[in-house]
């Protein structure tokens, strides 16, 4: 397949992750406020939310991610052509069978939307493995329990195994903020340091193994339905450890690159959803939602409209500029962070009108990412580079 779209992987995972973003979530939107109950799925309302949240929005962003990654990582080519097509193909066939699921047999849905991360994996795990890239090792391990996950919460859904599904939700967002702190904690300091050399930075190399430790404690406490207090003490330390780790970088020195800066400020949302987990375990209950927002919109929409923002540029060709678009949108993300998270708290008179802010500002962020990235994606890198 000689089409430039299907040269590398952010060119199809990309704006398929932005398009589900722009669709899914007005969908959602007309269930909660009443405006259509046509959902022949056999997962719920809610639980269809947080699946194709977790599994239309952010999966394929982070494999598109891994393919762009991983061949600078080792050398190696990803998947492109052909097997990336069908992959994209794959994605699309997930979110048609799992809304109609109702008119198909019991299993399609979860083998169509099921297989499409293991066979992404095999697609890198290869050259991580045969190239010693070990620090890496850990990926398609850890990826392997993200699909299973996905696997777990179709197998409630239909009854099969007698665990509530947002509990392999919920553990499903904690592995994404897991890669986020990774991946984040990799690319935020490695970036600000390569452009603004004279900021001296410090971290201690016990900050993320604790981190790490404290987010996989909370994903086993969450599916095993663990007593609270140690979801608490787990996030506190999680929230406590990643500020830290935070404030060693000294992101604000970019305040006037929002390139840069909304790497940083995506990696301070993760610590601010742990903080509220942890105030929610001890003092409120009601408010443990909220940090599961605060790791969604505000985290995860920041860092994967930062990153791939930045992948487009760089494996394209083209300079980092701060574009007024880009700029623009970035806002709207964490606009859309902060009205879902302060609605409930402070302006519950408000609330259904700030919902509707939040959810009007996240579709626009997207929309706007696919409106720069399209025109970029069908076009040959500008500096004639393959890929």
């Amino acid at each position: 397949m000689k089409s430039i779209i299907f040269a590398a992987g952010f060119r199809v995972f990309f704006p398929l992750g932005a398009l589900g973003a722009v669709l899914l979530l007005p969908y959602w939107v007309l269930l909660i406020t009443g405006y259509t109950d046509y959902l022949p799925s056999y997962f719920a309302a809610p639980s269809w939310h947080q699946h194709e949240m977790i599994f239309g929005v952010f999966a394929p962003i982070i494999i598109g991610f891994l393919y762009t990654a991983v061949p600078n990582w080792t050398g190696k080519p990803s998947p492109s052509g052909w097997p990336l097509a069908l992959l994209g193909l794959l994605w699309i066939a997930g979110r048609v069978s799992i809304f109609n699921a109702d008119f198909l047999p019991d299993f399609l849905p979860l083998i169509l939307d099921v297989s499409l991360l293991p066979l992404a994996i095999m697609g890198i795990a290869p050259a991580i493995f045969q190239t010693g890239n070990k620090r890496n090792y850990f990926l398609p391990i850890m990826l392997m329990i993200f699909a299973g996950f996905n696997l777990f919460s179709h197998l409630s859904a239909l009854d099969i195994i007698n665990i509530d599904e947002n509990n392999f939700f919920i553990a499903a967002l904690l592995f994404v903020v897991m890669l986020m702190n990774v991946i984040g904690g990799r690319v935020a300091p490695a970036f600000l340091k390569n452009k603004y050399p004279d900021v001296k930075q410090f971290t201690h190399k016990a900050l993320l193994p604790v981190s790490m430790v404290s987010i996989i404690i909370l994903m086993i406490s969450i599916i095993a339905e663990a007593p609270a207090i140690i979801t608490g003490i787990f996030s506190a330390v999680a929230s406590i450890t990643i500020l830290i780790r935070l404030y060693g970088w000294k992101g604000w020195v970019a305040y006037k690159d929002p390139l840069m800066i909304i790497l940083h400020i995506g990696v301070l949302w993760i610590a601010v959803g742990f903080a509220i987990m942890a105030y929610s375990t001890f003092f409120n209950e009601g408010y443990m939602v909220l940090s599961y927002h605060a790791f969604s919109i505000g985290a995860a929409g920041s860092l994967t409209l930062g990153v791939m923002t930045r992948a487009l540029f760089g494996h394209s060709g083209m300079a980092m500029n701060n574009e007024k678009m880009i700029t623009f949108y970035f806002i709207l993300i964490n606009i859309a962070a902060l009205t879902r998270i302060l609605a409930p708290l402070t302006l519950v008179d408000y609330y259904s009108e700030l919902l509707f802010v939040s959810g009007v500002c996240w579709v626009l962020a997207y929309l706007l990412f696919l409106v720069r990235a399209v025109p970029v994606i069908i076009k040959p890198r500008a500096d004639g580079k393959p890929g």
